[in-house]
């Protein structure tokens, strides 16, 4: 490992004077991306009213997260051809020239290249913010970084369709663009100014960008997101199947590359903490995502509640994950391993839990369910990324930490394209009866077990392999 793992970092330490520019610097890049993810949620229905094109509101968020993950699986390539802080002005202007391109959009057509755009320079910058993270912190103040970026995360998640709803009730959805076009700019001179990367910069050959592998990548999550936006009986888990061919093939061919590499080579070596890591990152990242997609539909008509109830109670979810973060930021290193086994069986746990309750329409056991279902992600995220990381050689870490939100994003885009193939498989329409909707409450969850244990059984490996410092 390249940093010791026993050592324990503060609160005081990572907002000393050395250490807080760069943290705020990180937190406005991954706010940026994190609010626009979901921001078309609460903007497009105004956006299509004016510019039309309803028909294509799912390939907002669709191209979107093809851009982001395409553009964090190359930024090692990138940061090693331009350096850190070049990269990440490049992608903090992409975003603003998207965020540009969708303001101003006469028609879907040039919106939906915004948001490619956007997706490109949000993914870029929060591929960026885990570089940064290596770079500028030692190992052991990981947890307490994670934490707090986690903590921003959990406000951007909520406050971005807050935001764009704000300004589609104003009648002027465009100006929620024009906002975020203006924090992108204010991004570039914070980067210049506060991040800087003197004496940070790792000597790693510059190869040329691999565009055939990322249009697989990009083709892959493409796939997955048409088939939860368009149902079709057959259609949709063959591009489910097609989906999860080409991103293997990607990650094949990718680390089997002789030249612009873009993953790290232990990435498929299930002997390596690397390769276990990874894995169950990716399992239990799937595996949560259920709740988020079909949870307020199942809240309002099951539930009766109103749509901001049902978004306070999906809100839960990243204040769980993010409360987790902090509450257990500070735990010794020698008991790190326990907390992401812990982690990873409370998420099994809550599971179980919400297949077991959220039938049953008893909103404060379900509250408890949602608490134990995300908390135990926030429990051992810091851990996870710290530990692999800190696996990684020198010349391999910023391939391995551009690799984690990749890794997040895909496992969230696969777990919303499974949960509406189960959903859809059983057929849910315009007008659900109650006992369809307790059917369906319950395969959401249950349908996911099987992952979430060969999720914790990945993480048990990579403890073991860790213990063993392989």
């Amino acid at each position: 490992m390249s940093a010791p793992l026993e050592q324990r970092g503060s609160w005081r330490d990572i907002f000393s004077r050395e250490y807080l520019p760069k943290l705020a610097t990180m937190a406005l890049a991954l706010w940026l991306h994190a609010s626009n993810s979901m921001l078309t949620a609460t903007t497009m229905p105004s956006a299509v009213e004016e510019i039309g094109g309803l028909d294509f509101i799912s390939w907002t968020f669709a191209l979107y997260l093809a851009g982001s993950i395409s553009a964090a699986a190359s930024i090692s390539l990138l940061v090693a051809r331009m350096g850190l802080s070049q990269t990440m002005i490049r992608a903090a202007m992409v975003f603003t020239g998207g965020s540009i391109v969708v303001a101003l959009a006469p028609n879907m057509a040039l919106l939906l290249l915004g948001r490619v755009l956007q997706g490109l320079g949000g993914g870029g910058l929060i591929a960026l913010v885990y570089v940064c993270q290596d770079r500028f912190f030692p190992n052991h103040l990981v947890p307490r970084t994670v934490a707090f970026l986690s903590s921003v995360w959990m406000m951007a998640s909520f406050s971005g369709p807050v935001i764009g709803g704000a300004f589609a009730t104003l009648g002027e959805w465009r100006l929620a663009y024009w906002a975020f076009a203006a924090q992108g700019l204010l991004l570039v001179p914070a980067i210049y100014f506060l991040l800087g990367s003197r004496g940070t910069e790792v000597s790693v050959a510059a190869a040329r960008i691999p565009v055939v592998r990322l249009l697989m990548l990009g083709a892959s999550i493409l796939l997955v997101s048409i088939s939860a936006a368009y149902y079709h009986p057959l259609g949709s888990p063959l591009l489910v199947l097609l989906g999860g061919f080409a991103l293997v093939l990607f990650v094949y061919r990718d680390v089997s590359a002789t030249t612009a590499r873009m993953l790290p080579s232990e990435m498929t070596d299930l002997s390596h903490a690397i390769g276990n890591g990874i894995l169950a990152t990716f399992l239990l990242c799937i595996s949560i995502m259920s709740f988020v997609v079909y949870g307020p539909l199942i809240l309002i008509e099951l539930y009766g509640l109103n749509p901001l109830q049902a978004g306070f109670v999906i809100l839960l979810e990243s204040l769980a994950w993010g409360s987790a973060s902090i509450l257990f930021s500070g735990t010794r290193a020698a008991m790190e391993p326990r907390l992401i086994k812990a982690g990873g069986l409370s998420v099994l746990l809550g599971l179980v839990a919400m297949a077991i309750v959220f039938p049953r329409v008893s909103l404060y056991p379900l509250l408890l369910a949602v608490i134990l279902l995300n908390g135990g992600m926030g429990m051992m995220w810091g851990f996870i990324i710290k530990r692999i990381i800190g696996a990684a050689p020198r010349d391999e870490k910023d391939r391995t930490a551009s690799l984690l939100p990749i890794t997040q994003q895909t496992g969230f885009a696969l777990g919303a394209a499974l949960t509406g193939l189960i959903v859809n498989g059983l057929g849910i329409n315009q007008d659900p009866d109650p006992t369809q909707l307790k059917s369906i409450a319950f395969w959401m969850f249950a349908g996911f077990v099987p992952l979430a244990i060969m999720g914790n059984f990945m993480a048990w490996r990579f403890v073991a392999c860790q213990a063993r410092g392989d």
